[in-house]
């Protein structure tokens, strides 16, 4: 038995099935459930955004907005208003209001507004009560304020207003009220091009704090966007940088990010002034458009293997080729050294990517792969013609019989089990790195095997053909389906995720080795991606032409692997991490007993459980 503790990285989106067939407009979130409203008078509730009921709104108007305050619920449209206690039970508006295009809930009730100079207020979303907001200024020819949307952030409700004060030009508020009855005017500028629309208002709770407005100026040339930003909801500040293309049409806050959508383009910003647009991304940075096959990570340093030589960069962004560096097919890091492998049998070492030096390594063949061992720190190189040889410390190396003249691609460890793979199929396995058997990989159509890895579902081996294979111990060997015939260069693992690459730009992730998810990285142009590395929490996967992808940080996922045995444990953490595993043998006592303590673990930690007389055991993991 396992127990598991984890945070995914790596989100499959689904589709929830709704209660109606009825368009749906606006969602809410307050007491613990979700709450959609729509076409036909719809409303129906959810606790976990998946099983949705219908719920009786008593009115077949369309609601084109919901809002949660003070502990109630109401929602709105061009004929109807609506409130509830609970989502459940529904009532029409009493007095004060019968219709709205906007509304905001709030700690004193909610706030709604109807596009026109007026703004309603109510504790209960039953009773309304309404006034005129007027913007300062005289109306062009007898146009009054347009309150355009509301909300509520900081503790404040407030309303985004326009007041037409020529055929090109406008005088713009923002009210503000602590209660949604009493009103502060807050004049933020007059526009000499044209009417004002506003968007959209999103809130920032971390960093500086900003409240953002999304606004468009628009006359017969089109729309000139902007933004006003402000920490406390009264005092603003205008930025006509902003990248709203043909206006802004909504925006949102979370996770430290901006976002904001307009009829063409996703923009995302971290402060609220500097903004990247996410549908034409910037172009990357200029360096050698060499094929690169693999990269590593050490000491703040990043290099990579390709072809000519070694390219280089201290920042993950601006890389640099380095000259008269060695041509190397695959690379890897140990005790803060890289170790690359390349054609005629060559070995190099380097302490910082820059200077080079090259070992003796017993072989003029050409050498694919390498690894070494996290259990007895051999060095393990694989090549042409079956070739395999060891290194215990990286200076001195000796040749191994392989049992194989087929020419050897990929090599991987767990502890000191090692796992080989090549062409047709081959699969060679060492407990020693020393002596080595040939498995049958079970693969009827031969296809060569290029990469090879070990994770927290075991050894996965990919090839040609979109070819996957899954083993517990190297030997027994499973094909997986990958959902590809596209041939799969290089594989690697970290925080719990396999990730594998190949031609196309096809990217595969998985946490188990079976199912496996097609992921768009943004490779436009289809590259080839020839190898993967897991570097400082994030996949690194590289390609033709000096291509360098990286993803976001990856939140690991704690795994704990039991051995056949009932007694070995293989414990999958982030690198550096405080764990303890715990034991017990019967669940439904809740006693757990520390069984052995990690500090500053490996991401592969290996643990036996020594006891004496064990029957039924159960494990778990417990970070710190």
């Amino acid at each position: 038995m396992k127990s598991k503790c984890h945070a995914l990285a790596f989100v499959t989106p689904s589709e929830s099935t709704t209660a109606t067939t009825n368009t749906l407009n606006c969602i809410t979130y307050g007491n613990g459930l979700f709450v959609a409203v729509g076409n036909n008078g719809s409303v129906e509730t959810s606790t976990d955004a998946t099983n949705w009921v219908l719920q009786a709104s008593g009115t077949t108007a369309t609601l084109g907005r919901v809002a949660y305050g003070n502990g109630k619920f109401a929602a709105v449209g061009p004929n109807a208003v609506i409130a509830s206690p609970d989502a459940v039970n529904w009532s029409p508006a009493v007095s004060g209001l019968t219709g709205a295009s906007e509304i905001a809930g709030g700690g004193n009730g909610f706030v709604a507004i109807n596009g026109g100079d007026h703004s309603y207020c109510s504790p209960d979303g039953l009773n309304w009560t309404g006034q005129t907001l007027t913007v300062p200024g005289s109306g062009y020819n007898g146009a009054t304020t347009k309150n355009q949307i509301v909300t509520f952030a900081y503790d404040i409700y407030l309303i985004g207003a326009t007041l037409p004060t020529s055929s090109l030009s406008s005088v713009d508020c923002i009210f503000s009220s602590a209660d949604g009855s009493h009103w502060v005017t807050n004049e933020i500028g007059t526009s000499d091009f044209g009417q004002i629309y506003y968007s959209f208002f999103t809130s920032g709770t971390s960093g500086n704090g900003n409240l953002i407005a999304g606004m468009a100026l628009g006359n017969m040339f089109g729309l000139t966007p902007f933004l006003q930003s402000s920490s406390d909801g009264i005092h603003w500040t205008l930025n006509f940088n902003a990248p709203v293309a043909f206006g802004g049409v909504s925006g949102t806050y979370g996770n430290g990010t901006y976002v904001i959508v307009g009829s063409q383009s996703i923009y995302t910003s971290t402060d609220g002034v500097n903004w990247t647009d996410q549908q034409r991304p910037p172009t990357p940075p200029v360096g050698p458009r060499y094929n690169i096959t693999g990269i590593a990570f050490s000491h703040g340093i990043y290099a990579a293997a390709a072809s000519l030589n070694i390219i280089r960069s201290s920042d993950g962004l601006v890389y640099e080729s380095i000259t008269n560096s060695p041509e190397l097919a695959a690379l890897t890091t140990f005790s803060n050294k890289f170790v690359g492998v390349g054609n005629g049998g060559k070995i190099y070492v380097s302490d910082d990517g820059l200077s080079w030096t090259q070992r003796n390594s017993g072989t003029a063949n050409s050498l694919r792969g390498i690894t070494i061992s996290s259990g007895n720190g051999l060095w393990v190189a694989v090549g042409d013609g079956g070739t395999i040889q060891t290194s215990p410390t990286g200076t001195t190396w000796t040749s191994r019989i392989s049992g194989s003249s087929l020419f050897l691609y990929g090599v991987a460890c767990s502890g000191s089990n090692f796992v080989a793979v090549g062409q047709m199929g081959t699969v060679l396995t060492s407990l020693d790195g020393i002596a080595w058997t040939v498995q049958d990989s079970g693969l009827l159509n031969l296809n060569d095997l290029f990469s090879v890895t070990y994770g927290s579902a075991g050894f996965v081996a990919v090839g040609s053909g979109g070819t996957i294979l899954t083993s517990p111990d190297g030997i027994n060997w499973t094909p997986q389906n990958s959902g590809t015939t596209a041939g799969l260069e290089s594989i690697t693992f970290g925080n719990g995720y396999y990730l594998a690459v190949g031609g196309g730009a096809i990217v595969l992730s998985s946490p188990d080795g079976t199912t496996w998810i097609p992921r768009d990285i943004g490779a436009t142009g289809g590259q080839s991606l020839y190898g993967s590395s897991f570097l400082n929490n994030r996949f690194v996967v590289v390609g033709i032409a000096g291509t360098i992808l990286e993803s976001d940080a990856v939140a690991p996922l704690f795994d704990l692997q039991i051995h056949h045995d009932g007694k070995g444990l293989t414990v999958f953490v982030p690198s550096g991490s405080n764990f303890r595993i715990q034991t017990s043998t019967n669940l439904s006592s809740g006693n757990w007993v520390d069984a052995a303590s990690f500090n500053d673990a490996s991401p592969i930690t290996q643990w036996t459980n020594t006891a004496i007389g064990l029957n039924s055991v159960f494990y778990r993991v417990i970070s710190p």
